[in-house]
């Protein structure tokens, strides 16, 4: 695929990098907003259903102008499948449900947590090996988790916990988020010596989309679409061609100029900012709790990030464009 961006030297850093960074983590930030409300007027299965297959094409468009084919080597497709349904299929039924049973918020500052579950999951399947202090940031980043749950689980929209047994539903299904993402991310990264990480989201969007389908049928026959306002629809929108595409575009653009190491500071903000734009634009109820943990949880990622030992390599004969080994923490 031709270079979209230039590679900065060290020497020169690249400030306009740096606001397309911001850009792309404040637009995937708003986007845990966008998506309460569009969902509570469009409904939560319509919703992803449609908003990656606005994306799927939008994204296929992209890659048919710049690389000109979308195929993918028979060898690859099992691997493609199993990034499709943990990245898009399942990872949107966790999101829309999290979103319907809890706060915006809770969703935001729980879903941090995908470096750190990425890390645990390469571990597991022989990717990296982690060092003794990765582990403590594995298990600081729990404990902030419990003290999102336990600080915000009792305001949730929805009453979650209420409604399943005393169980937290909601906040389980933020980190059943989490949980996806990082392992669909583990699966794309032996694909990224092959392919872009353009292509590979488009195959993503498209297979994911498809086996959500069947499942979002009944509702996508039955859902009242002249009932949804202008707003919903522009939640709709916002979601597939800012948050689904333009970000995705941003982001690998701003790492390839400035660096992995120095975008994944950026991340940081994301769950910050997701919590801002939840509380002033939704009004959404905020506890000390939840802020200690979220503070926890990034404080956990930092260390996690600091201390990754990536001592398994793919061969050097498939190298990996540095762009592509930032995995982005989108929604």
């Amino acid at each position: 695929m031709p270079e979209l961006a230039p590679r900065a030297s060290p020497e020169a850093p690249d400030r306009r990098a740096d606001v397309v960074l911001l850009a792309a983590i404040s637009i995937w930030a708003l986007n845990f907003s966008a998506m309460k409300v569009g969902i509570a007027q469009i409904g939560p299965l319509p919703f992803p259903v449609l908003r990656y297959g606005v994306g799927a094409i939008v994204m296929a468009l992209f890659v048919l102008r710049h690389e000109a084919s979308l195929r993918f080597e028979r060898r690859d497709l099992g691997l493609l499948l199993v990034a499709s349904v943990l990245g898009v299929t399942l990872n949107q039924l966790c999101v829309v449900f999290a979103l319907q049973l809890t706060t915006a918020t809770n969703v935001s500052l729980l879903t941090a947590t995908q470096p750190i579950f990425t890390a645990i999951i390469a571990t597991i399947v022989g990717d990296e090996i982690l060092g003794r202090r990765h582990w403590t940031a594995v298990a600081l980043g729990m404990a902030g988790v419990v003290l999102i749950v336990e600080g915000g689980a009792s305001q949730a929209a929805g009453a979650s916990a209420a409604t399943s047994g005393g169980l937290p539903v909601g906040e389980l299904l933020a980190l059943g988020v989490a949980l996806t993402a990082a392992a669909s991310w583990v699966a794309i990264r032996r694909l990224l010596a092959r392919y872009s990480p353009y292509r590979i989201l488009t195959a993503q969007m498209a297979i994911g989309t498809a086996l959500l389908i069947p499942i979002a049928a009944p509702a996508l026959v039955s859902e009242d679409y002249a009932a949804v306002t202008p707003l919903g629809w522009g939640t709709l929108a916002y979601s597939a061609l800012l948050a689904g595409v333009v970000t995705n575009l941003l982001y690998y653009v701003g790492v390839r100029r400035v660096g992995a190491s120095r975008a994944a500071v950026y991340q940081y903000l994301q769950s910050f900012l997701g919590v801002v734009f939840a509380v002033s634009l939704l009004h959404e109820p905020l506890r000390p709790l939840q802020i200690v943990g979220g503070i926890v949880v990034v404080a956990g990622v930092a260390l996690s990030r600091r201390d990754q030992l990536r001592l398994r390599r793919r061969p050097a004969s498939h190298p990996v464009d540095p762009a592509a080994s930032a995995a982005p923490h989108e929604t």
